[in-house]
């Protein structure tokens, strides 16, 4: 088997991911959803924090295990995020001025939202790899963050470090048709007693 082989084999299911993974997009926003799978690459995790920077971005922390077992974060910037909280929020907020209710705390329904986004499309996506195997990966409820970039990843490559000192990234960008576009960043990290299963792929 060439070098190649294996990597297009990934290439190919992380399109089928990402396809996925905008289906649940359009379903949790009832908009037209692309979701451009830019591809994958590996990348030395000492220098992965450091691709995120100083921006401020909300994320939703998910760990995983079964057939596949690791660690994944969904990490939306600020600003886009607030653009998706405005779409998703709009509902919730409607109802509460036309019955006078008390408007629910923001904190809470930002914390929610963003795990709820998390746990539907890092779900969705890892889905397709359960299926490709023939197994089930569970995953754990979402862990909401906000940090800027470094500090949220930084805090997850620590865990792993002593492990393994290479990292699978999948990028993807989301854009809500006629509405937003919004940079979506998914870090996957799969461990390394579980990598051999991924020779089941190719």
């Amino acid at each position: 088997m060439s070098l190649l082989e294996p990597i297009n084999k990934l290439i190919e299911i992380g399109r089928e991911a990402s396809e996925n993974m905008a289906n649940a997009f359009m379903e949790l926003t009832g908009e037209n959803v692309e979701v451009y799978f830019l591809g994958l690459r590996f990348a030395l995790i000492e220098y992965v924090p450091e691709q995120f920077g100083d921006i401020n971005y909300k994320a939703a922390r998910i760990d995983f295990n079964g057939i596949l077992k690791g660690k994944s974060l969904i990490l939306i910037p600020e600003q886009d995020s607030v653009k998706l909280e405005k779409l998703l929020l709009l509902d919730i907020l409607w109802d509460s001025l036309v019955h006078k209710e008390q408007l629910p705390d923001y904190e809470e329904m930002e914390k929610s939202l963003i795990n709820e986004v998390g746990n539907i499309v890092i779900s969705s996506f890892l889905n397709v790899f359960a299926n490709r195997l023939n197994g089930t990966i569970n995953i754990t409820p979402p862990e909401f963050i906000k940090d800027i970039g470094f500090s949220i990843v930084e805090a997850l490559i620590a865990e792993v470090a002593e492990k393994t000192d290479i990292v699978l990234l999948f990028d993807n960008k989301i854009e809500i048709i006629g509405r937003f576009p919004l940079k979506c960043y998914l870090l996957i990290i799969i461990e390394p007693e579980s990598l051999e299963r991924l020779d089941k792929l190719f």
